[in-house]
């Protein structure tokens, strides 16, 4: 049964060609793994915190845009002995399948459902997510700005926003180590253990364009949140942005 914040009838367009999108789609068998070692399992951690910040948000009816393999719906649903009820949306079909077996897994299907969509033209109704959240999928939305007014539209009034995505660290010494490795050894060993041999160039290249601190919390404001706030963890690597739809 189709959820009652889903539309009953929408069309998620496949066939246009979609380099980012195939490039997930490629990668997704080795997704997890990578995270984990690339990361040195720092990414769990940084997306519990990102759902920390979706606690006290009341009834607990939540969308995950851009879900991947569902990490951070399972974690929703996860926190409490009454979960949570929670969308996923994502274009990658093989990221999803992946998360589904994943909910499957965990015998989560009563409480966690994916389905195919963007983040500019999500498959939901308007007004009826008491809270949304993001992890390291802002950067792979194709118009930033209508994501995000997307996202703006399926919340509830007062509905909470919050984005995960990576950053660079403000010291100076720190962000040259960082750089370093993401420039030069990150990519090479993405390529080596995923087979792809574009995907783990990209991921610096879409961290070093996208809007940080200041500037992405100003995108958030134009597009009608309020209460913005920004906090970096790990000395800078990662932020997470948060902010409530307009009463």
């Amino acid at each position: 049964m189709v959820p009652s914040q889903v539309k009953q009838n929408f069309e998620v367009s496949a066939d246009r060609a979609n380099p980012i999108r195939d490039m997930f789609n490629a990668v997704a068998p080795r997704y997890d793994f990578l995270n984990r070692l690339l990361s040195a399992g720092c990414d769990k951690y940084w997306r519990k915190i990102a759902v920390d910040e979706l606690e006290p948000v009341a009834n607990r009816v939540f969308l995950d845009v851009a879900t991947g393999t569902a990490d951070i719906a399972l974690e929703l649903a996860s926190r409490d002995a009454s979960p949570s009820s929670i969308i996923g949306i994502d274009f990658s079909t093989t990221m999803l399948q992946l998360g589904k077996n994943k909910v499957t897994a965990r015998n989560m299907q009563s409480y966690v459902r994916l389905f195919p969509g963007t983040a500019e033209n999500l498959p939901l109704k308007n007004d009826v997510f008491d809270g949304a959240i993001s992890a390291f999928g802002a950067r792979n939305f194709s118009d930033l700005n209508h994501g995000i007014r997307e996202i703006y539209r399926v919340l509830k009034p007062r509905g909470k926003i919050v984005i995960l995505e990576f950053s660079f660290p403000q010291n100076g010494f720190l962000q040259w180590l960082y750089r370093h490795y993401f420039w030069e050894i990150l990519p090479v060993m993405g390529r080596w253990i995923s087979g792809h041999k574009n995907a783990y160039s990209y991921l610096p290249d879409s961290v070093e364009g996208f809007p940080k601190g200041e500037a992405f919390s100003a995108i958030l404001k134009e597009n009608g949140f309020d209460s913005v706030n920004f906090k970096e963890l790990t000395f800078g690597i990662t932020t997470i942005y948060t902010g409530f739809k307009h009463a």
